[in-house]
């Protein structure tokens, strides 16, 4: 039994994500803030950062995940360059064939993408682009792969 008023007067709402499960997503990039910005209750997704520089550290995180992994977001820069991105690509979609995969384009190569060409990723995003546009970008690979 509550033996204090509580109050809610700073409260917000929380949404219901109606049944469905949460996706699972795996970001290798320096940018702390993501997870805060994407991992809201009701978004549909739950956001594992994955920082350092060691495709090796990558590829145990991959292997040694008890949940499946729905979506990969890769900035191309975060191995050092854009061909060991891609790298750590191959390797994880041969370990998840299933994964999808979104590149964040190197900032050193202006617009080329080394995923994009080398067809690694499903889409791919300008650096330094806005979280908000990155959570669409997931969310419709999401249900891109619901309507399989």
């Amino acid at each position: 039994m509550l033996q204090h008023p509580v109050d809610i007067s700073a409260s917000s709402p929380v949404g219901a994500m109606s049944g469905a499960t949460e996706a699972q997503v795996l970001v290798l990039s320096d940018w702390p803030h993501l997870p805060y910005e994407m991992s809201r209750p009701g978004a549909g997704i739950y956001v594992n950062l994955l920082r350092g520089e060691s495709c090796d550290q990558a590829m145990d995180i991959v292997r040694s995940t008890r949940r499946r992994l729905d979506v990969l977001v890769i900035d191309e820069d975060f191995f050092g360059s854009p061909e060991a991105a891609a790298e750590a690509c191959m390797q994880i979609r041969r370990t998840l064939p299933q994964i999808r995969i979104i590149g964040i384009d190197s900032e050193f190569r202006d617009g080329i993408s080394v995923l994009a060409e080398l067809g690694l990723c499903h889409d791919n995003v300008p650096a330094k682009t806005p979280a908000s546009a990155l959570l669409g970008s997931i969310h419709a690979l999401i249900r891109s792969e619901e309507g399989c």
